[in-house]
């Protein structure tokens, strides 16, 4: 017998890679899309937020009705509807139940539901939650057909596409998402404002953004501040559906003792954890970065107070500037309007475009609402009218069922007398005895009566949209009333730029001295000191004395080729040893300093006159600018591409027409400093002078013709030499021997 091979049986097919790709990346996208990241215009939820309220619905957790552990509610939504993670499903019921997280909260949550600071929830075994009255305004007409079905994952049940929405959820609360190729992210506003502009655009369906920008007048975020973005800008937002909207913290200033002002944050910008601010404001008073503040501290509770405590006499209108500036006490929220439309096409779509969808949605179901009590109604009156058929003839009805000896006897012969349907004979055959009675006769005319007014009114109202659209006016004016409330988010307008303000605006300008030991020991001290008398280190000796401002730039040198730049306020100021500049930046292993430097005032992308010459042991040299070294990190910035083999020597500044390099055979030369190239970034440089076998730079001096050398030798005899009297060679060339090989330099000094 053949064996079949595995293609022919058909459990392997052949096809083209970039097919299958195309085919699974867009069904992908369009999953992501459509049922998982962007909101539906019309109820203005995403399928795993309709998925959570819908079950709970099911699970009759009402309002009025008792807490169920999350636990439970999340598992009826995996089991049921959404068969995803946990997680996720739990971290999204979480969300609905936050009252900083959304302006009208859709769950009521009872438990640890998270907080401003970044907390997580309590895992879903502990908390418990049922629906928020609000949330009935999405679900309370979803069993009178007013919105389609489809079958659930596995088709043992079936879920609603979309929920009946009373309310305009989407704008009221807003979304968040990111799908693929697109995102959301929609901000909450207030209900009455959206509301009055639904109801003026039914009155005039031309009314503009303009129009609707009377009654919408911005987001209303749940955590307040207040929002600087004036009322042209977020026209144009609101006509785009993109945009920036710019909100910003409130705050006020409270008189403490002893004269003493604290500035108390009130509120902060929607999405902003509050932990993390305080701790950012903590870090720029560590840093010093802003020498008018003393402390920060939490003091909320269910009110946001953040206690920030100025220094006596500081100006708090700039330090908010700053905090402002540098801080996410003030942010841009990004508008993207994006959902999808009835047809579940995900578009970016204007205000009016979204409030005109909702309109149409609600006119809609509306209709769809009243056909569904009109059927009902018609239902019931008609098993009126043939129970008002019988009561007029009961004893002759009471006589067919005795005399029956079967069910559908006695409904032939009720039929059949009182001309009756099958439905209505069952209805008659289903009464209870004490029905029959004389007065609920009377009840059964007066029902009937009643029903009849209610289906002509519902007919009367069926026959013309205006009025179906009055009607939804209406009930939409009833959930105003209901749950609409004040607005949180402060409108500030148009507004003025803000002065700026920098760290630099902070500092308090003194004369200091810098005080730098050759194995990199550095302190700060107010007056001048007596270099006799200071402190040094055993084994380490003194590299430079420095006079500054503790405004200006400090900017430390190492071998490696790198400068290390810090304020000099932020020096230690003390009479000890100071501090080992190892500590203070991020040194690699054998790295040493070589020199320091002071630059008044650097400010990014600010030209700075003056230039240094590095030159390196082994006799490389380089020029840079001083506007190439501004403020570094703890790692530093390089200026010079320095080889495993060689270190820099010195960094000078160039202050002289011509250098002056000698090495430890005894030679030196003279040449000019422009032959040494300028570079605008690190680089190997070029040679300095020709060294031989183990031979290395050994000191470096800027000259004039007009200065002296002053050679000092390990004899203890010095030589004085003027420059002018040295022949000027041509950079990189051999020099001219200084001494003899058995007088050894020690140090070189221009006079």
């Amino acid at each position: 017998m053949k064996q079949l091979s595995l293609k022919e049986t058909g459990a392997i097919l052949p096809s083209d890679l970039k097919v299958e790709l195309r085919q699974r990346f867009l069904s992908y996208a369009i999953s992501t899309i459509a049922s998982r990241a962007l909101p539906d215009v019309r109820d203005g939820l995403k399928p795993v937020h309709r998925r959570i309220l819908y079950a709970m619905y099911r699970m009759r957790l009402l309002p009025d009705q008792r807490y169920r552990k999350c636990a439970a509610i999340v598992g009826d939504v995996l089991g049921k509807y959404h068969p995803h993670g946990d997680q996720a499903a739990y971290d999204a019921l979480v969300r609905l139940a936050q009252p900083f997280s959304m302006r009208y909260p859709l769950i009521d949550g009872q438990g640890n539901f998270g907080s401003l600071d970044g907390d997580s929830a309590a895992a879903m075994r502990y908390t418990e939650a049922k629906l928020a009255p609000l949330a009935m305004e999405l679900l309370k007409e979803i069993e009178q057909d007013t919105v389609p079905y489809r079958p659930n994952y596995d088709s043992t049940t079936e879920e609603p596409v979309f929920l009946p929405s009373r309310v305009p959820n989407l704008l009221m609360n807003g979304s968040s998402g990111i799908a693929v190729g697109m995102a959301t992210n929609i901000p909450p506003h207030n209900l009455n404002e959206i509301v009055d502009a639904l109801i003026a655009l039914v009155d005039d369906p031309n009314i503009g953004i303009a129009g609707l920008q009377k009654y919408v007048k911005g987001p209303d975020f749940p955590t307040g501040a207040t929002m600087l973005t004036n009322k042209k800008e977020l026209r144009a937002i609101y006509e785009d559906g993109r945009g920036s909207v710019r909100i910003r913290a409130d705050y006020e200033v409270e008189e403490a003792k002893r004269g003493k002002q604290l500035i108390i944050i009130t509120s902060l910008p929607y999405t902003v954890n509050k932990a993390k601010i305080v701790e950012k404001i903590a870090s720029l008073i560590i840093e010093k970065k802003l020498l008018t503040l003393s402390d920060v501290r939490d003091e909320s509770d269910e009110n946001i107070r953040v206690v920030v405590e100025p220094k006596a006499g500081a100006d708090i209108t700039k330090i908010m500037a700053y905090l402002f500036k540098y801080t996410d006490l003030e942010y841009n929220f990004a508008v993207n309007m994006t959902a999808l439309d009835p047809k579940g096409t995900p578009r970016r779509m204007s205000l009016a475009e979204m409030l005109n969808i909702f309109i149409q949605f609600r006119v809609d179901t509306t209709e769809k609402r009243l056909q569904y009590d009109l059927k009902k109604i018609m239902e019931r009156l008609h098993i009126l009218r043939g129970l008002l058929k019988v009561l007029k003839d009961l004893d002759k009805a009471i006589a067919i069922i005795r005399k029956s000896k079967t069910r559908d006897e006695a409904r032939q012969g009720l039929m059949s007398h009182f001309l009756l349907d099958e439905i209505q004979a069952n209805a008659i055959l289903d009464l209870r005895l004490a029905s029959l009675v004389g007065m609920e006769l009377h009840n059964v005319k007066l029902e009937a009566a009643e029903l009849e007014a209610k289906r002509e009114m519902i007919e009367e109202v069926l026959k013309s949209k205006s009025k179906i659209k009055g009607l939804v006016k209406k009930e939409l004016a009833d959930v105003k009333k209901e749950y609409g409330d004040k607005r949180r988010t402060a409108i500030a307008g148009t507004v003025s730029e803000d002065e700026e303000f920098t760290a630099d605006d902070f500092i308090e300008h003194e004369k200091c001295f810098v005080i730098v030991s050759r194995n990199g020991w550095i302190r700060r001290m107010k007056s001048e000191p007596n270099e006799s008398q200071l402190r040094i280190k055993e084994g380490d000796s003194l590299l430079k004395v420095m006079p500054a401002d503790t405004s200006e730039h400090i900017g430390f040198f190492t071998s490696a080729g790198k400068v290390y730049v810090l304020r000099a306020y932020e020096i230690n100021a003390t009479a000890g040893f100071g501090d080992p500049i190892q500590t203070i930046f991020k040194f690699g292993d054998g790295e040493r300093l070589v020199t320091v430097d002071h630059f008044p005032h650097i400010k990014s992308g600010e030209e700075i006159k003056g230039e240094f010459l590095a030159v390196t042991e082994n006799g490389n040299g380089l020029r840079f600018t001083r506007s190439s070294v501004a403020e570094t990190t703890k790692a530093g910035r390089k200026f010079a591409n320095v080889k495993e083999s060689d270190a820099v020597l010195d960094v000078i500044a160039v202050d002289r027409q011509m250098v002056y390099v000698a090495h430890d055979g005894g030679k030196g030369l003279l040449s000019n400093v422009d032959e040494v190239p300028l570079l605008s970034g690190p680089g190997g440089g070029v040679r300095m002078i020709k060294l031989h076998g183990n031979e290395k730079i050994s000191h470096v001096r800027m000259v004039n013709k007009g200065d002296t050398l002053r050679f000092m030798f390990n004899s203890g005899k010095d030589d004085i030499v003027k420059v002018s009297s040295i022949e000027i060679g041509a950079r990189g060339s051999a020099g001219r021997a200084f001494a003899t090989k058995k007088k050894s330099l020690i140090g070189l000094a221009r006079g």
